[in-house]
This record gives structure tokens, C-alpha cells and sequence, in this order.
């Protein structure tokens, strides 16, 4: 197969799918990983996708939800050392929790097994099962369920959690720009995001660097609201965070 003729195959299927990973587009156009890893480096540079950990992720159809068992595996050990750190310094015994549909927020709940008396409050339907295997005292917020992303949203989600106040809530985003705006890419998510940040005493979002600079369609609160959590930044993501942001990077 041609080069170009590759190329084609491999933007149309990240157009389609919004993200994905080396391993599908290694299957799909049946070459090696050496060589759509190469392929992507070209692309990018001409615009036509944009790469991530494992993967790449459309630059047309950015703010689109992705699959969820793509984004369990798009930079795994990123998100398990972010998780990991907000379990370990920001989970008390005797809090009331919420933690947020994302895959990220999703791996701390392995690290939080031995914190007595903890509840977790949780959209997240992966989140609550992973809770009740590990023994943990769990409430499903009802609601509708997307497909994508498994989360409840809507009204009646809406109104469950606001009246409920939560000791801390830990929510994951799709973006954080420059202007230090928080986004997702569906507005019914972002107005449960939103509602997670309002009903807490401290709010915390966490990210992998790849987030950091990048912008989804639906804005739903500010950095300046809560704590970023993410992981040990090079110098020109630094440079990338708004000003006055305050920030934990994973950095054990």
C-alpha cells in the first residue's frame, strides 16, 4: 500500500472515531507500529491529525465523546500516577466523595479500598461497580446514560447531586486552555461537572499533560475554581497553564 494511499485510510478512520489507538490503525491498514507511528509524526505536521500517548485524535471532530474502552487505554500510566497522588493526599477517612464518569477519576478507586468510612458519590457507572468490588460504601447517581462515556446526565442527575454536599470532588476534563477555561465535549456533562464543583468544599480536576493547551465545545467552570492535578509538566506546558492556576503535578 502507498504511503498517500495509507495516509487517506488512516485520517479517515480518526475522523470517523474521533481518537484511536496505534494497535487499531497497525490492524486496519495491516503495516507495523514503527510505521504508522512514522506515518502520524507526517501527519501532524501537515495538520491533517493530531497525535496522543498510544494514539491520535482527529483536529476536525475534536469535541466529540470518544469510545470508553478507547480512552481506558490512551495514556493508562499517566492517568494510574495522577490517580494514585489525589487518592493518597486529597482522600480522608470519613470524607463524602464525589468522583467524577472519567477515565482518569476512575483509577483512583482501587487507591482509596483502605480509607475507613469513605462514600463515594459517582455518575460514573464503571466508577460505582469498581467501588462495590472494592468494598466501598458507593451511591450511583441516577439519570441518562450516554453510550459513550457511561455517565448519568440530565435533569434528575442534576438534582440528586445538588442536594448533596460532598467533602471533595475530583472531575475529569477534555480540555484546559489558556484562558484557564475547563471543557468537555457535551453540554449535558458540563452541566454535571459544573454542579460536582458547586456542591463541594474543594474541587479537584485531573488531567494528563496531553489535555493541557486543548479546548472541547462545552465550558463548565474556571481553574481558578478548583485544583489541577496532573502530571510533572515539561517546560513548555508550563508555559502553556493560565496564569494564577493552581496546580499539583504527580510527580512520586
Amino acid at each position: 500500500m502507498l504511503t498517500e494511499q495509507r495516509q487517506s485510510i488512516i485520517e479517515n478512520y480518526v475522523n470517523q472515531h474521533g481518537l484511536c489507538r496505534v494497535a487499531e490503525l497497525c490492524k486496519l491498514t495491516k503495516t507495523s507500529e514503527s510505521t504508522i507511528r512514522r506515518d502520524l509524526i507526517q501527519m501532524e505536521a501537515e495538520g491533517t491529525v493530531k497525535r496522543v500517548h498510544g494514539g491520535a485524535r482527529s483536529v476536525k471532530n475534536f469535541s466529540r465523546d470518544v469510545s470508553q474502552h478507547i480512552r481506558f487505554n490512551l495514556n493508562h500510566e499517566a492517568k494510574l500516577k495522577i490517580a494514585r497522588y489525589a487518592a493518597q493526599h486529597f482522600v480522608h477517612d470519613g470524607d463524602d466523595i464525589f468522583i467524577d464518569a472519567g477515565t482518569t477519576t476512575y483509577e483512583m478507586v482501587p487507591f482509596l479500598a483502605e480509607v475507613a468510612n469513605l462514600t463515594i458519590v459517582t455518575n460514573g457507572v464503571e466508577t460505582a461497580l469498581c467501588g462495590l468490588n472494592h468494598g466501598i460504601d458507593t451511591i450511583l447517581i441516577g439519570g441518562k446514560l450516554k453510550d459513550n462515556t457511561h455517565a448519568a446526565v440530565g435533569p434528575h442527575a442534576l438534582e440528586q447531586i445538588k442536594s448533596m454536599n460532598f467533602s471533595a470532588s475530583f472531575i475529569g476534563a477534555n480540555g484546559l486552555d489558556k484562558d484557564g477555561k475547563l471543557t468537555t465535549p457535551d453540554t449535558q456533562e458540563a452541566a454535571v461537572k459544573s454542579a460536582e464543583i458547586s456542591q463541594a468544599a474543594q474541587a479537584y480536576v485531573l488531567v494528563d499533560p496531553t489535555k493541557i493547551g486543548e479546548q472541547a465545545f462545552a465550558v463548565f467552570g474556571n481553574s481558578q475554581e478548583v485544583t489541577v492535578i496532573t502530571n510533572k509538566l515539561t517546560k513548555r506546558q508550563k508555559q502553556a497553564l493560565p496564569a494564577g492556576i493552581k496546580i499539583k503535578e504527580a510527580t512520586e
